[in-house]
């Protein structure tokens, strides 16, 4: 492990409010409540020292205290729909981890159910081997995009008269946003998730799905139920 490892704190942010889907972070995906699986992936992951919930919602923070990890109190100038992940996740650690004891900090989403305790374990491996200063999760995307301009025209990110083989593009990801893992001195001095030198943890297709919208739960509910997933178990 690099030296300026230290401890490291997975924070998972879970806010009350949800236009989507209401009550999103506590509503039961195979019968357990969408936030739980994350935070059981965690619980089985040897690398992390410890797991804070944060949330304004007390069900939430009473789900967590059920679950035996830590919690924070989100204040609600924190828990704006405007708010972004980097303001919600400072004001966490400054009110839990007010000395800096954990020097590595991992940003969870609630809302990548399917991410298993073996990829924070190999992305936590991934970050310290590479000495980086912070890592994102993403998958593999050989596709051809465009951008279109607001006066309705359409420009390839590729040259269409050279056009290249998809092999060809297998270097090209995608950020899934399952979680995000950032050393605590380039957090305290950016105040962003990633910067300095940073690393990819490339995950499978299949454990990258976001829910967002309700059409989002329909595909992954379907697709637990058809192969039989479910969180992972917890030894206490």
């Amino acid at each position: 492990m690099s030296p300026k490892s230290g401890p490291t704190l997975a924070v998972v942010l879970a806010r009350g409010g949800s236009k989507s889907i209401p009550k999103k972070n506590l509503k039961k995906l195979r019968g357990t409540p969408l936030v739980s699986w994350v935070i059981r992936a965690l619980k089985n992951s040897p690398s992390v020292d410890a797991i804070l919930l944060s949330s304004d919602d007390q069900e939430i923070l009473d789900l967590g205290a059920s679950e035996k990890v830590e919690l924070h109190v989100r204040s609600p100038i924190d828990s704006q729909d405007s708010t972004s992940s980097e303001q919600s996740l400072i004001a966490s650690l400054e009110s839990f981890d007010k000395e800096e004891i954990y020097r590595t900090i991992i940003l969870v989403q609630p809302t990548s159910p399917f991410t298993r305790s073996l990829h924070f374990e190999e992305a936590i491996s991934h970050f310290f081997s590479g000495n980086y200063d912070s890592l994102v999760t993403g998958t593999s995307r050989n596709v051809f995009r465009w951008e279109l301009g607001e006066d309705g025209v359409a420009t390839p990110d590729y040259d269409p008269e050279n056009r290249p083989l998809r092999q060809e593009r297998e270097h090209l990801f995608v950020e899934n946003g399952a979680f995000f893992i950032v050393d605590r001195n380039l957090l305290s001095s950016t105040s962003c998730r990633l910067g300095g030198k940073i690393g990819l943890y490339q995950m499978p297709d299949f454990h990258s799905w976001e829910i967002d919208e309700p059409f989002d739960w329909i595909v992954l509910e379907s697709i637990a139920e058809n192969i039989n997933l479910t969180p992972e178990k917890t030894v206490e």
